[in-house]
């Protein structure tokens, strides 16, 4: 099944969300206060020790050298990997990732806000390139070319200790939290409607309004198990401050991509070789576990791979 990775809320009306997100603040601890107040946490990442790369750098088309400036678009709406700080700046590991590329090209970057939807039909237009946790699939090669830098799937964590012996392949019964509008959601239909199927209940789903709600109530004790996007459900373990742990495997496990135009094969090697400068130099693995993420390491970067 070819189905988008990327975390998206459905157009839902606004007395659902309100009312879901009136049930999210029920029943909360203290140690799920934590949480919500350590997943605003911003971590800094040291960038200093990047070079740029000339050879690469002569790589990027003329018009963005003479620019000096590298444009991305990004839906600020997806923590750890893209979002709006408390600052009102693009935040997250996606930007760390453009400002280390920017670096290694000797380019100055920008990320301007879009609708997730908008980014491909405006690459090579208004953006000169797209990073906010696109997965690489067949649909979106047909239009663009895109540069592997990351690996996301579907992850699971528990309160720590998993004192509910809760286990990932079996949630029949299950309090499920994740966020509305979500892949999670549609899997997890799915699911349930298979243990009704063999005689047994259905998932007891706990939908919120966003992941950092569904990570909140399962540490505070309210649902069983979150189900989100690996790299949400490792921030959410990496600032639950103890209260939170990952178990089980990643599922559907695929790559992510930085979107680039198809007629720039030029410049998608520049991205390329940047990307592998920053795997072999270290510093890719340092951004990534500075925001809980470093599982999400690949080995080698690639144009265009296959899905």
């Amino acid at each position: 099944m070819n189905t988008p990775r990327r975390t998206l809320l459905r157009a839902l009306p606004a007395a659902v969300l309100v009312g879901t997100a009136a049930s999210v603040t029920a029943g909360c601890t203290r140690a799920s206060e934590r949480l919500d107040a350590e997943s605003n946490t911003v971590p800094e990442v040291d960038l200093s020790g990047i070079e740029r790369q000339d050879d690469l750098a002569a790589m990027v088309p003329a018009p963005i050298r003479e620019r000096g400036e590298l444009i991305n678009g990004a839906a600020l709406n997806y923590a750890p990997g893209e979002f709006v700080g408390s600052d009102g700046e693009a935040v997250g590991y996606d930007m760390d990732v453009l400002a280390a590329i920017g670096q290694v090209l000797g380019l100055s970057t920008r990320t301007e806000s879009a609708v997730f939807a908008q980014i491909i039909p405006s690459i090579g237009s208004k953006y000169d390139v797209g990073i906010s946790s696109f997965t690489i699939n067949a649909e979106r090669l047909e239009n663009v070319s895109m540069v592997s830098y990351f690996q996301a799937g579907i992850a699971y964590a528990v309160r720590t200790g998993n004192p509910y012996d809760i286990d990932p392949a079996d949630l029949c019964g299950k309090r499920v939290a994740l966020q509305v509008g979500t892949y999670q959601e549609e899997l997890s239909l799915e699911r349930s409607d298979q243990c009704r199927d063999a005689g047994r209940p259905g998932y007891d789903m706990l939908a919120y309004v966003s992941n950092s709600d569904a990570a909140t109530n399962v540490a505070g004790g309210k649902g069983d198990i979150l189900m989100a996007d690996s790299p949400v459900t490792a921030y959410a373990v990496a600032r639950s401050r103890g209260t939170l742990e990952q178990i089980g495997d990643i599922e559907e496990s695929a790559l992510n991509g930085i979107v680039v135009p198809k007629d720039q094969p030029e410049f998608a090697e520049a991205l390329r070789g940047a990307v592998q400068y920053l795997i072999d130099s270290g510093h890719l693995r340092e951004i990534f576990a500075a925001w809980g993420n470093e599982n999400g390491m690949i080995e080698r970067a690639e144009v265009d791979p296959q899905p």
